[in-house]
Protein backbone atom coordinates (compact mmCIF):
# COMPACT_ATOMS: atom_id res chain seq x y z
CA UNK A 1 0.00 0.00 0.00
CA UNK A 2 1.42 3.40 -0.67
CA UNK A 3 1.32 4.70 2.96
CA UNK A 4 3.16 2.17 4.00
CA UNK A 5 5.70 2.75 0.84
CA UNK A 6 6.03 6.60 2.15
CA UNK A 7 6.22 5.59 5.86
CA UNK A 8 9.12 3.07 4.82
CA UNK A 9 12.17 5.12 5.40
CA UNK A 10 11.38 6.08 8.95
CA UNK A 11 10.09 2.63 10.29
CA UNK A 12 12.88 0.80 10.96
CA UNK A 13 13.94 3.39 13.23
CA UNK A 14 10.63 4.46 14.35
CA UNK A 15 7.49 2.63 15.58
CA UNK A 16 5.19 4.21 12.82
CA UNK A 17 1.86 4.47 14.69
CA UNK A 18 -1.27 3.40 12.68
CA UNK A 19 -3.26 5.97 12.30
CA UNK A 20 0.17 8.05 10.80
CA UNK A 21 -0.62 5.34 7.83
CA UNK A 22 -4.36 6.20 8.09
CA UNK A 23 -3.53 9.97 7.75
CA UNK A 24 -1.50 9.62 4.55
CA UNK A 25 -4.05 7.17 3.10
CA UNK A 26 -6.44 10.00 3.55
CA UNK A 27 -4.45 12.36 2.29
CA UNK A 28 -3.71 10.31 -0.56
CA UNK A 29 -7.19 9.25 -1.35
CA UNK A 30 -8.47 13.17 -0.66
CA UNK A 31 -6.20 14.78 -2.99
CA UNK A 32 -4.21 16.74 -0.60
CA UNK A 33 -1.61 18.44 -2.40
CA UNK A 34 2.00 19.78 -1.40
CA UNK A 35 1.58 23.61 -0.30
CA UNK A 36 3.90 24.51 -2.75
CA UNK A 37 1.91 23.41 -5.72
CA UNK A 38 -0.41 26.11 -4.15
CA UNK A 39 -1.38 29.66 -3.68
CA UNK A 40 -1.74 31.22 -0.46
CA UNK A 41 -5.18 31.51 -1.12
CA UNK A 42 -5.92 27.87 -2.34
CA UNK A 43 -3.58 26.44 0.53
CA UNK A 44 -6.23 28.07 3.14
CA UNK A 45 -8.93 27.21 1.54
CA UNK A 46 -7.26 23.03 1.26
CA UNK A 47 -6.02 23.76 4.88
CA UNK A 48 -9.83 24.57 6.16
CA UNK A 49 -11.27 21.96 4.16
CA UNK A 50 -8.47 19.44 5.74
CA UNK A 51 -9.56 20.46 9.28
CA UNK A 52 -13.40 20.50 9.06
CA UNK A 53 -12.54 16.73 7.49
CA UNK A 54 -9.88 15.51 9.94
CA UNK A 55 -10.66 17.38 12.93
CA UNK A 56 -14.29 16.32 12.86
CA UNK A 57 -17.35 18.48 15.43
CA UNK A 58 -17.38 17.98 19.00
CA UNK A 59 -20.45 19.04 20.94
CA UNK A 60 -19.27 21.57 24.10
CA UNK A 61 -21.49 22.06 26.73
CA UNK A 62 -20.58 25.51 28.20
CA UNK A 63 -20.27 29.16 27.08
CA UNK A 64 -18.92 29.95 23.82
CA UNK A 65 -18.92 33.47 22.82
CA UNK A 66 -17.38 35.88 20.53
CA UNK A 67 -15.18 38.68 21.76
CA UNK A 68 -12.58 41.62 20.18
CA UNK A 69 -10.03 42.25 21.86
CA UNK A 70 -8.81 46.23 22.27
CA UNK A 71 -5.67 46.38 20.32
CA UNK A 72 -2.88 49.01 19.46
CA UNK A 73 -1.68 47.59 16.54
CA UNK A 74 -5.01 46.56 14.74
CA UNK A 75 -7.53 48.98 14.79
CA UNK A 76 -10.43 46.68 14.43
CA UNK A 77 -9.23 44.76 17.32
CA UNK A 78 -8.46 40.99 17.75
CA UNK A 79 -11.51 38.55 16.89
CA UNK A 80 -11.57 35.45 19.41
CA UNK A 81 -13.77 33.01 21.00
CA UNK A 82 -14.25 31.99 24.47
CA UNK A 83 -14.80 28.38 25.73
CA UNK A 84 -16.07 28.55 29.10
CA UNK A 85 -17.09 24.68 30.06
CA UNK A 86 -19.55 23.52 32.29
CA UNK A 87 -17.23 21.40 34.59
CA UNK A 88 -15.39 25.20 35.23
CA UNK A 89 -14.63 25.47 38.66
CA UNK A 90 -15.21 28.26 41.16
CA UNK A 91 -12.03 30.00 40.36
CA UNK A 92 -10.77 28.33 36.49
CA UNK A 93 -7.87 28.93 34.94
CA UNK A 94 -7.64 31.03 31.53
CA UNK A 95 -6.13 29.74 28.70
CA UNK A 96 -5.29 32.11 25.80
CA UNK A 97 -4.71 29.93 22.51
CA UNK A 98 -2.31 30.74 19.20
CA UNK A 99 -3.03 28.09 16.50
CA UNK A 100 -1.06 26.79 14.31
CA UNK A 101 -0.55 26.61 10.59
CA UNK A 102 3.23 28.31 9.28
CA UNK A 103 1.96 32.09 10.45
CA UNK A 104 0.12 31.46 6.90
CA UNK A 105 -3.12 29.46 7.24
CA UNK A 106 -5.75 28.22 9.85
CA UNK A 107 -7.45 30.00 12.08
CA UNK A 108 -10.08 29.78 14.91
CA UNK A 109 -12.09 27.49 12.83
CA UNK A 110 -9.78 24.58 11.92
CA UNK A 111 -8.92 24.64 15.88
CA UNK A 112 -11.77 24.46 17.46
CA UNK A 113 -12.69 20.94 18.28
CA UNK A 114 -9.38 20.31 19.84
CA UNK A 115 -10.18 23.53 22.16
CA UNK A 116 -13.26 22.58 23.08
CA UNK A 117 -12.05 19.15 24.02
CA UNK A 118 -9.14 20.92 26.53
CA UNK A 119 -11.67 22.87 27.76
CA UNK A 120 -13.90 20.76 28.76
CA UNK A 121 -11.48 18.33 30.16
CA UNK A 122 -9.64 20.73 32.01
CA UNK A 123 -12.68 23.12 33.32
CA UNK A 124 -10.04 26.44 32.23
CA UNK A 125 -11.55 28.83 30.04
CA UNK A 126 -9.97 28.80 26.80
CA UNK A 127 -9.71 31.96 24.47
CA UNK A 128 -8.92 31.24 20.82
CA UNK A 129 -7.75 34.04 19.44
CA UNK A 130 -7.83 34.98 15.84
CA UNK A 131 -4.32 37.02 15.04
CA UNK A 132 -3.35 38.27 11.93
CA UNK A 133 -2.09 36.21 9.26
CA UNK A 134 1.04 36.64 7.24
CA UNK A 135 2.46 37.46 4.56
CA UNK A 136 1.46 41.01 5.95
CA UNK A 137 4.09 43.53 4.13
CA UNK A 138 2.77 46.17 6.17
CA UNK A 139 2.49 45.25 9.13
CA UNK A 140 5.38 42.10 9.09
CA UNK A 141 5.28 41.25 13.16
CA UNK A 142 1.40 41.50 12.94
CA UNK A 143 1.24 37.99 14.80
CA UNK A 144 3.13 38.79 16.95
CA UNK A 145 1.98 41.77 18.19
CA UNK A 146 -1.52 40.42 18.05
CA UNK A 147 -0.58 37.58 20.75
CA UNK A 148 1.43 40.09 22.45
CA UNK A 149 -1.87 42.00 23.09
CA UNK A 150 -3.75 39.29 23.30
CA UNK A 151 -2.01 38.04 25.84
CA UNK A 152 -1.92 41.46 27.82
CA UNK A 153 -5.69 42.27 27.57
CA UNK A 154 -6.80 38.64 29.03
CA UNK A 155 -4.10 39.19 32.03
CA UNK A 156 -6.07 42.63 33.15
CA UNK A 157 -9.37 41.33 31.86
CA UNK A 158 -9.86 37.93 33.65
CA UNK A 159 -13.48 38.68 34.59
CA UNK A 160 -14.80 39.54 31.10
CA UNK A 161 -13.47 36.38 29.39
CA UNK A 162 -15.61 34.50 32.62
CA UNK A 163 -12.78 33.99 34.94
CA UNK A 164 -12.35 35.44 38.58
CA UNK A 165 -9.66 38.12 39.53
CA UNK A 166 -7.01 35.62 41.15
CA UNK A 167 -7.36 33.41 37.69
CA UNK A 168 -3.92 32.03 36.65
CA UNK A 169 -3.52 33.25 33.09
CA UNK A 170 -1.59 31.11 30.61
CA UNK A 171 -0.71 31.14 26.93
CA UNK A 172 -0.25 28.19 24.50
CA UNK A 173 -0.16 27.01 21.04
CA UNK A 174 0.85 24.55 17.96
CA UNK A 175 3.48 24.83 15.60
CA UNK A 176 3.73 28.87 14.87
CA UNK A 177 0.99 29.53 17.34
CA UNK A 178 4.02 27.38 19.60
CA UNK A 179 6.44 29.87 18.55
CA UNK A 180 3.72 32.79 19.05
CA UNK A 181 3.51 31.28 22.50
CA UNK A 182 7.04 31.28 23.27
CA UNK A 183 7.30 35.32 22.50
CA UNK A 184 4.76 36.14 24.28
CA UNK A 185 6.36 34.86 27.29
CA UNK A 186 9.62 37.22 26.16
CA UNK A 187 6.74 40.13 25.82
CA UNK A 188 4.31 39.75 28.67
CA UNK A 189 5.07 39.07 32.23
CA UNK A 190 2.82 38.37 34.55
CA UNK A 191 2.06 34.96 32.85
CA UNK A 192 1.64 31.74 34.83
CA UNK A 193 2.38 29.07 32.23
CA UNK A 194 2.60 28.09 29.14
CA UNK A 195 2.19 24.64 26.45
CA UNK A 196 4.05 24.41 23.57
CA UNK A 197 3.03 22.21 21.33
CA UNK A 198 6.06 21.12 18.77
CA UNK A 199 6.75 24.79 18.37
CA UNK A 200 9.19 26.40 15.96
CA UNK A 201 11.61 28.02 18.78
CA UNK A 202 15.02 28.10 16.09
CA UNK A 203 14.38 29.76 12.16
CA UNK A 204 17.63 28.98 11.36
CA UNK A 205 16.62 25.55 11.65
CA UNK A 206 19.94 23.83 12.99
CA UNK A 207 18.95 20.53 15.02
CA UNK A 208 19.12 17.70 13.08
CA UNK A 209 15.97 16.72 12.79
CA UNK A 210 15.17 19.20 9.89
CA UNK A 211 17.38 16.85 8.01
CA UNK A 212 16.07 13.69 9.36
CA UNK A 213 12.88 14.57 8.91
CA UNK A 214 13.00 16.47 5.57
CA UNK A 215 11.12 14.19 3.75
CA UNK A 216 8.26 12.91 6.20
CA UNK A 217 4.80 13.17 5.09
CA UNK A 218 2.85 16.39 5.77
CA UNK A 219 5.57 19.42 7.29
CA UNK A 220 8.27 18.48 5.61
CA UNK A 221 11.56 20.55 4.30
CA UNK A 222 9.28 21.70 1.27
CA UNK A 223 6.51 22.40 3.34
CA UNK A 224 8.61 24.31 5.66
CA UNK A 225 10.29 26.59 2.68
CA UNK A 226 7.13 27.47 1.56
CA UNK A 227 6.06 28.43 4.67
CA UNK A 228 9.23 30.89 5.59
CA UNK A 229 8.93 32.12 1.76
CA UNK A 230 5.20 33.47 2.73
CA UNK A 231 6.06 34.51 6.01
CA UNK A 232 9.56 34.84 7.82
CA UNK A 233 11.16 36.07 5.15
CA UNK A 234 9.12 39.11 5.20
CA UNK A 235 11.16 40.16 8.59
CA UNK A 236 14.15 41.27 7.94
CA UNK A 237 15.44 40.14 11.44
CA UNK A 238 13.65 36.53 11.55
CA UNK A 239 16.77 35.07 12.46
CA UNK A 240 18.38 37.65 15.10
CA UNK A 241 15.13 38.94 16.66
CA UNK A 242 14.25 37.18 20.05
CA UNK A 243 10.64 37.43 19.71
CA UNK A 244 10.95 35.55 16.72
CA UNK A 245 13.82 32.92 16.83
CA UNK A 246 13.24 32.05 20.58
CA UNK A 247 16.42 30.36 20.74
CA UNK A 248 18.33 33.75 20.72
CA UNK A 249 16.69 34.94 23.90
CA UNK A 250 18.61 35.84 26.76
CA UNK A 251 16.04 36.29 29.23
CA UNK A 252 14.61 33.22 29.57
CA UNK A 253 14.58 33.02 33.30
CA UNK A 254 11.38 35.13 33.03
CA UNK A 255 9.58 32.29 31.49
CA UNK A 256 6.48 31.00 33.34
CA UNK A 257 6.24 27.32 34.06
CA UNK A 258 6.25 25.01 30.74
CA UNK A 259 4.21 22.07 29.10
CA UNK A 260 6.55 21.07 26.18
CA UNK A 261 4.25 18.63 24.07
CA UNK A 262 5.91 17.22 20.81
CA UNK A 263 5.76 14.60 17.87
CA UNK A 264 8.01 12.57 17.16
CA UNK A 265 7.91 11.71 13.45
CA UNK A 266 8.59 15.87 13.36
CA UNK A 267 11.40 17.84 11.74
CA UNK A 268 10.40 20.51 14.72
CA UNK A 269 11.41 17.53 17.34
CA UNK A 270 14.47 18.77 17.96
CA UNK A 271 14.46 22.10 18.41
CA UNK A 272 11.28 21.70 20.61
CA UNK A 273 13.69 19.47 22.56
CA UNK A 274 16.45 21.92 22.09
CA UNK A 275 14.11 24.92 24.07
CA UNK A 276 12.99 22.90 26.75
CA UNK A 277 16.80 22.35 27.47
CA UNK A 278 17.04 26.14 27.15
CA UNK A 279 14.45 27.23 29.77
CA UNK A 280 15.70 24.16 31.52
CA UNK A 281 18.85 25.56 32.20
CA UNK A 282 17.66 29.10 33.06
CA UNK A 283 15.68 27.42 36.01
CA UNK A 284 12.49 27.36 34.36
CA UNK A 285 9.99 24.26 35.47
CA UNK A 286 9.45 21.81 32.03
CA UNK A 287 7.53 18.78 31.49
CA UNK A 288 8.54 17.53 28.05
CA UNK A 289 6.78 15.04 26.38
CA UNK A 290 6.80 13.37 23.38
CA UNK A 291 4.11 11.63 21.66
CA UNK A 292 4.95 8.67 19.55
CA UNK A 293 4.93 7.21 16.03
CA UNK A 294 2.76 10.51 14.65
CA UNK A 295 3.67 13.35 12.46
CA UNK A 296 3.70 17.21 12.75
CA UNK A 297 0.25 18.57 12.95
CA UNK A 298 -1.35 15.13 14.37
CA UNK A 299 -2.59 17.60 17.09
CA UNK A 300 -5.91 18.98 16.20
CA UNK A 301 -6.87 15.81 13.48
CA UNK A 302 -8.83 14.11 15.96
CA UNK A 303 -11.01 11.63 13.50
CA UNK A 304 -7.97 10.39 12.41
CA UNK A 305 -5.33 10.55 15.08
CA UNK A 306 -8.03 9.32 17.29
CA UNK A 307 -5.88 7.57 20.47
CA UNK A 308 -2.86 9.77 19.81
CA UNK A 309 -4.85 13.19 20.20
CA UNK A 310 -6.30 11.62 23.45
CA UNK A 311 -2.90 10.81 24.45
CA UNK A 312 -1.72 14.49 23.96
CA UNK A 313 -4.96 16.05 25.51
CA UNK A 314 -4.38 14.12 28.64
CA UNK A 315 -0.55 15.27 29.19
CA UNK A 316 -2.84 19.09 28.68
CA UNK A 317 -5.32 18.70 30.95
CA UNK A 318 -3.36 17.80 33.53
CA UNK A 319 -1.16 20.54 33.29
CA UNK A 320 -3.95 22.86 33.29
CA UNK A 321 -5.37 21.52 36.46
CA UNK A 322 -1.96 22.36 38.25
CA UNK A 323 -3.50 26.14 37.78
CA UNK A 324 -7.05 25.99 39.40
Amino acid sequence: MAERQIWAPFADKYKVHEESYEFVRLMLETGIKPYSELGVDKAREQSRMRSCQFGGSVEFKGEEREIIIPSPYAAEGIPATIYKPDTAPEVPAIFVYYHGGGLVLCSRETHASALKVIASRSGAIVVNVEYRLLPNPESPYAPFDDAAAAAEWVLKNKEAVGGRFDSKVGVGGDSAGGQLTASVTNDVQGLDFQVLVYPLTDTLCKNPTFQEFKNVPGLNSDAIKWFFDNSLLYIPDYKTNPRINVMVRTNTELSPPALVLLAELDPLRGCGLDYAEKLRDAGVSVQCEVVEGVPHAFFTLITVFRTKTNEAYEHVVKFLKQFQ
